[in-house]
């Protein structure tokens, strides 16, 4: 494959590319070295760039401590609505709130760079959990042929983004929607994130039976073989 540098991806992406320089400032702190290479060629990231997605740098542990949703909720208390971080209620629940999830404590960003959506597929609101995923497979289908994986993002994840977007740019991603992610609860429900305003991200969990006008999923894309 014919890399691409950092620079180049920047001049393609433009206020969208959001490489380590931008998380080091963001979250006040290094990201691990060796960094690795953008594992999109230039045909997948015009054609991204074209169509509104972003790119990001992902570190699981920038700073030297793991990127988590507890740590996140710390160092930038004001960035989170705090009605909806505990105790809030929720389903059958009398008490629950995302920080009293044991996953706040142990879900980090998969390391590496990724293509976001920055808004919900088209018609992906107003679906069960399953309805959405379907109908995400059938969107993947012309990235997948062409090597490439596309997921739900887990609930860290559209946190990290959401937080690097605002901190680095000042723009409020997910600001009146919300994005279903692959994280799940300890007695099964799916974490959700979005409803970023003036009071702050809000961090919710729903059934996968649910449907919500506002609730859709941005996907996004990797390259498999940057895990391996």
């Amino acid at each position: 494959m014919n890399f691409v540098s950092p620079d180049q991806a920047e001049g393609l992406f433009g206020k969208n590319f959001f490489g380590p320089a931008d998380v080091e400032r963001s979250f006040r702190g290094p990201v691990q070295q060796p960094l690795p290479p953008i594992p999109f060629p230039s045909d997948i990231l015009r054609e991204a760039a074209a169509e509104g997605f972003f790119l990001v740098f992902r570190d699981p542990a920038v700073g030297g401590a793991p990127f988590v949703l507890e740590r996140a909720v710390h160092s930038f208390p004001d960035l989170f609505d705090s009605r909806y971080l505990q105790k809030v209620g929720y389903q059958l629940k009398d008490e629950w709130g995302i920080l009293l999830e044991p996953l706040a404590r142990t879900e980090t960003p998969r390391k590496g760079w990724a293509l976001v959506r920055k808004q919900p597929l088209p018609g992906s609101a107003n679906r069960t959990y399953q309805e959405q995923t379907k109908l995400l497979r059938q969107w993947a289908q012309p990235w997948e042929v062409r090597g490439l994986q596309v997921r739900r993002r887990l609930a860290v994840e559209i946190v990290y983004d959401c937080l690097l977007v605002y901190l680095s740019r000042g723009e409020r991603l997910l600001e009146r929607e919300w994005d279903w992610s692959a994280s799940t609860t300890v007695d099964g429900g799916f974490l959700n994130v979005g409803g970023f305003g003036e009071n702050g991200l809000q961090i919710f969990s729903y059934s996968g039976a649910v449907r919500h006008s506002a609730l859709g999923v941005c996907p996004e894309i990797r390259n498999p073989l940057e895990e391996n």
